[in-house]
């Protein structure tokens, strides 16, 4: 890709940490309330190693936690972290010392259905970092299990690596979406989620790719980065219940684009009613609709619709395994290129701003520097 982006540096003086105290956490303590705090460096086991964190990206689920008045108060956030391996336990073989790391930030039980089936995504032991009060990857210092502390070369930036996570993300929903070349695909939601997604597809081959956002600067933006056709998602329906205006506006939309029959894939990241709705519509016979964006517990759906249509309805969470591997790969390759993202960092020195940023919706992708 040939898009270019300048990245804003909210400047702080570096603080250098050490392997022998500090480890400054960002926590949070109430709704609405984070505070860094200095904890004990992790001391690990035999089979763990320590990760010095390096860079995290923010992600929607930590401006979820963070407005939550029932989240779990007291843990560390974040989950999207690299780093450099700075000890390795007695028992740790595939790791070493100095080695550059994405962290996998599922602690999986590996013996349950799903795990020993291939499916731990769907772990039903899974302990999520900077989820359900286990501590995330905000922080300085983590310790975890050699295989969640995933190898990457060294000529990714560690902006980027931070970075890695939302891309293995997009890795699976690709995958479970069953996406190949010389496919037509929709993606609703132009954030984070769907902006990668549409990178990930664009390398796989597909043919066109049409992205739909309420927004029309993240629209503009998803032309030049990695859709062939984007449209703005009109918020005012003109008096038309959501179904009826979302009939209307595909088909216009399918008029414009040639496309008799629909596309072969859309992908839901958004979570919204009518998103949802629209997707089903815009799939041709026999198509595939995934839902990968997070709403409403429940939605009014077209299921008629999808049951004439033959479609292929399927859902998808977290990451399977080897996407980090294949998100890594495709990133050092250069198949994808997810810096025009990443508009702003900062220091974890800084969260609250950052935080206040992400809410505020500066730009796509915020990424903290977690040893400033």
């Amino acid at each position: 890709m040939t898009t270019t982006t300048t990245i804003t540096t909210i400047a702080t003086p570096s603080v250098v940490a050490d392997n022998t105290g500090v480890n400054r956490s960002a926590i949070l303590k109430a709704v609405k309330t984070i505070v860094l705090e200095n904890r004990p460096v992790p001391t690990i086991n035999d089979d763990q190693v320590l990760v010095k964190v390096m860079s995290t990206g923010i992600c929607g689920s930590d401006i979820y936690h963070y407005n939550n008045p029932d989240a779990p108060h007291g843990m560390v956030l974040g989950h999207e972290s690299a780093g450099q391996i700075t000890q390795v336990g007695a028992n740790v073989k595939m790791r070493h010392v100095g080695q550059k790391v994405a962290i996998e930030p599922g602690f999986l039980c590996k013996s349950c259905e799903f795990c020993r089936k291939g499916n731990s995504h769907v772990c039903a032991n899974i302990r999520y970092a900077g989820n359900d009060g286990t501590d995330g990857t905000m922080s300085m210092w983590f310790a975890c299990e050699p295989d969640m502390a995933v190898p990457m070369p060294d000529h990714i930036s560690w902006e980027v690596a931070g970075c890695v996570q939302p891309v293995a993300i997009s890795v699976q929903v690709a995958r479970q979406a069953g996406i190949r070349p010389h496919q037509t695909l929709a993606v609703f939601g132009c954030g984070p989620l769907g902006l990668i997604t549409m990178a990930v597809a664009k390398s796989y081959g597909v043919f066109k790719i049409i992205a739909f956002d309420i927004e029309p600067a993240r629209v503009a933006f998803a032309k030049t980065y990695s859709a062939d056709e984007a449209y703005t998602v009109p918020r005012d329906y003109g008096g038309k219940g959501s179904f009826q205006f979302a009939n209307e506006f595909v088909k216009t939309i399918l008029a414009e684009q040639g496309l008799i029959y629909g596309v072969d894939v859309s992908i839901d990241a958004t979570g919204a009613e009518v998103c949802m709705q629209m997707a089903v519509i815009i799939t041709k016979p026999h198509g595939t609709y995934l839902q990968a964006g997070f709403g409403k517990a429940l939605t009014l759906m077209p299921m008629g619709l999808m049951a004439a249509k033959s479609i292929s309805i399927k859902g998808t969470v977290r990451y399977g395994p080897g996407t980090f591997e294949d998100a890594i790969d495709l990133l050092a390759r250069e198949k994808i290129d997810i810096a025009p993202l990443i508009t702003a960092t900062y220091p974890l020195s800084k969260m609250q701003d950052a935080i206040a940023a992400q809410i505020a919706r500066e730009g796509i992708k915020i990424v903290l520097m977690n040893q400033e």
